[in-house]
């Protein structure tokens, strides 16, 4: 919050978020992500991608399988961060990707 960001207590609709938001950073779920989205996640997932609104993700887009990718049909992201190294997800993915995060040998 000390940086002018401000944190929800509630979840915008789609339509609210596309008209306050210029971007949405999506790091709901990381690399161990495995079965069905529950709520609130859900709500929140379909809010984001419904929205219109560019989406960049850390390291999996929430929701993907870290091996298989988009298996639930969710958003596919603006831009992707992936940190260490490209999961398997990433292979087909079509957007712009970057690599970034501590490099160990």
């Amino acid at each position: 919050q000390c940086l002018g960001i401000s944190f929800l207590d509630t979840m915008p609709t789609s339509e609210e978020i596309k008209k306050d938001f210029d971007i949405i950073l999506d790091g709901i779920f990381g690399f161990s992500f495995h079965g069905e989205i529950r709520e609130p996640f859900k709500t929140v997932i379909k809010a984001m991608g419904e929205s219109g609104v560019p989406i960049l993700s850390v390291d999996i887009p929430s929701g993907w399988d870290v091996d298989k990718g988009n298996l639930h049909g969710i958003f596919t992201p603006e831009a992707l961060v992936s940190l260490t190294l490209p999961k398997l997800c990433a292979q087909d993915y079509k957007g712009a990707h970057y690599l970034g995060g501590r490099f160990v040998p």
